[in-house]
């Protein structure tokens, strides 16, 4: 079975054991954490894959699912401890659920991977003006087409959105049912294989504003304080691995997202990953995250932007344990 493939297996058998774990409150034990395939959270299936978290003293389980709304779900009823997101998920799961999302790690910022792609014959975002574009409209797409709309003078009125899962664009793009998605590796890999595509507009046109997360309900981080610790530290070692070993840290983390090393090599030179002493820079309520919240709020929901003084420090969770403890 492919990864892919597993992650669809995972969704589906997910629902039969949330049913049964939603009428518990008793504490998640392990760890559970949803996760999504984005190659900036390869180094956690590393970290997984090498026994980091084990050694950090977290017992960790990281419960695959096909796409950002699907985790962000899991997360709303209670089925997972945290999520990988990006901010717009935090975002949405603090205003529409009961649950408040601490963000305790930043995994990456996309640096072009986020793509949009259009079909042959539409040669700049301009000419998307009443188009119909297929991306997965409750997750990060929906901004990324925002910011790419206004870099060509277009707003989300100018064209016609066609919401789709991930795992369906290609299908749509090859059918001809889109002429434009918004979409991210591992998808946008085969999808730009087709030869029916091109780039017109990237998460490199709009540096650092696609900023991806590790987050934990807020109960779990008052909790589990040093279960939260132990998983960053975790992810620190992997991060350093990656770096000294590149191809077998890529051959490892390609296997779960269902793409080649090579392919995942690739992937990479459009994603910033985050190391350990960095995250310090990035989890605080006056930085470069909190900056990123102000705008998708101004973006998504400007009807919230005026009077909204809810403090942002609620969002972040600031730790010792940036002072990992190495790798091999």
């Amino acid at each position: 079975m492919s990864r892919i493939s597993g992650f669809i297996a995972a969704s589906l058998g997910l629902l039969s054991v949330f049913a049964l774990s939603a009428c518990s409150e008793a504490p998640s034990d392990p760890l559970r954490v949803g996760i999504n395939p984005w190659p900036g959270y390869g180094p956690l299936f590393l970290a997984a894959e090498k026994g980091f978290f084990a050694e950090e003293g977290v017992d960790v389980e990281l419960v695959e699912l096909t796409s950002l709304t699907d985790v962000r779900r899991a997360f709303e009823r209670g089925q997972v401890d945290g999520m990988t997101s990006s901010l717009v998920e935090v975002l949405d799961a603090d205003r529409a659920s009961d649950r408040r999302p601490v963000i305790s790690l930043m995994t990456d910022y996309s640096n072009g991977a986020d793509v949009v792609l259009a079909r042959d014959g539409i040669p700049d975002v301009a000419t998307l003006r009443g188009k119909r574009i297929g991306l997965e409209a409750s997750s990060l797409n929906r901004f990324v087409l925002s910011r790419a709309l206004a870099a060509g003078g277009l707003t989300i009125a100018d064209v016609q959105v066609v919401d789709l899962p991930q795992l369906a664009i290609q299908e749509a793009v090859v059918d001809g049912t889109v002429d434009a998605v918004v979409t991210y590796p591992p998808m946008s890999v085969d999808i730009e294989r087709t030869g029916m595509v091109s780039h017109v507009f990237s998460s490199a046109d709009i540096p650092g504003e696609v900023a991806d997360i590790v987050s934990f309900d807020r109960t779990i981080v008052q909790h589990r304080p040093e279960d939260v610790d132990a998983f960053v530290r975790a992810w620190g070692r992997a991060v350093a691995y990656v770096e000294n070993h590149p191809a077998e840290a890529h051959e490892i983390i390609g296997q779960y997202l269902g793409i080649s090393a090579d392919d995942l090599a690739a992937a990479y030179e459009g994603v910033v990953i985050i190391p350990a002493d960095q995250q310090d820079e990035f989890l605080r309520s006056d930085g470069p995250l909190a900056d990123s919240i102000l705008t998708l709020t101004a973006i998504l929901w400007p009807e919230e932007t005026e009077g909204n003084d809810k403090p942002l420090s609620r969002f972040f969770r600031r730790s010792a344990a940036i002072a990992w403890t190495g790798a091999e």
